[in-house]
């Protein structure tokens, strides 16, 4: 299995038996300029799928519902998601504080070998997560994979490093990691966070990342945090755009949010974190570039404080 990056067109150099499409939303205005260019490069991803595979695709998302009509109409399909409509429909989702998500899966009474699967349990938290183990368990069935040991796999499933990934808790506070650059990404890992602390005060940092990215969906950015307290953003990120004239201070300008400020670097983020954060809160380090080091270093100053308590 492998997790494909469309960056770049990184991922038409696979041919898939079996293709998984989560999400068809813009992206990468460095390589695609335009969201008509985006999706030009995942009709040619569905294109390069073997003959006789399948495409497996969340039929919940816009851009996803476009690229099935826009597929050859001889290519395999099945969806999955929370409409009626979909070949398996995701059911009875909920969320328990200080746990995960847990939801059932129902196939269509079409299908000749129906399922039907009550309470799969993960131990991380949000919406997205139950439509990710879905799009799993849609394969298993597909493969004709015992149901049983993939659900008993996904209720010990912990996540990756960098996403939604628990750093530790030092003095009542709890810190977690997260690659989250895209605002759809933003939202979900911030809905996440909420029905995992609903009580709770939630901080986030956030980093953007590349210019290009900013400016494109400065919009979506800017109304991508109503989830979190406070919002803490840095400087942009440049990765691998050359230093420009455009601050991250233009979507805190354009945001709504009671509490959104920039400290653009990341030595004062930190500073202001270790003066402000309360026992019971929960910071978030949303960044695909190298504001991971906000964590590590609040956590050590967390830990040396609680020590000297």
């Amino acid at each position: 299995m492998i997790e494909a990056d469309e960056y770049d067109g990184m991922f038409l150099g696979l041919k898939p038996n079996v293709l998984i499409v989560t999400i068809v939303e813009h992206d990468h205005p460095d390589c695609y300029p335009t969201p008509e260019a985006y999706f030009e490069a995942f009709k040619k991803l569905i294109g390069l799928i073997k003959t006789g595979g399948i495409l497996i695709a969340d039929s919940d998302q816009p851009g996803i519902r476009k690229l099935l009509d826009a597929s050859d109409p001889d290519l395999k399909e099945t969806t999955y998601g929370t409409f009626e409509s979909a070949d398996y429909r995701i059911e009875n989702i909920s969320h328990t504080s200080g746990c995960g998500v847990s939801f059932d899966l129902r196939s269509s009474p079409s299908k000749t070998d129906p399922l039907h699967l009550h309470n799969i349990t993960l131990p991380l938290p949000g919406n997205h997560n139950a439509h990710n183990a879905a799009a799993v368990l849609v394969v298993a069935h597909h493969l004709g994979l015992p149901l049983e040991k993939v659900t008993a796999a996904l209720e010990k499933y912990v996540g990756t490093v960098r996403r939604y990934d628990l750093q530790g808790i030092a003095d009542g506070i709890t810190i977690i990691d997260d690659y989250a650059h895209h605002p759809t990404e933003i939202r979900a890992t911030l809905s996440a966070a909420r029905c995992q602390y609903p009580d709770r005060q939630i901080w986030v940092v956030w980093q953007p990342h590349t210019y290009s990215r900013t400016r494109e969906l400065i919009n979506d950015f800017k109304d991508a945090f109503s989830d979190c307290d406070h919002v803490i953003v840095t400087e942009i990120y440049a990765s691998r755009e050359k230093k420009q004239d455009y601050s991250s201070r233009e979507v805190v300008n354009l945001m709504y949010h009671p509490d959104a400020k920039q400290i653009a670097e990341l030595q004062d983020v930190s500073d202001y974190l270790i003066d402000h954060l309360k026992p019971g809160d929960v910071l978030l380090v949303l960044s695909a570039g190298d504001a991971d080091q906000i964590s590590k270093t609040v956590m050590d100053a967390l830990i040396t404080r609680e020590e000297n308590k």
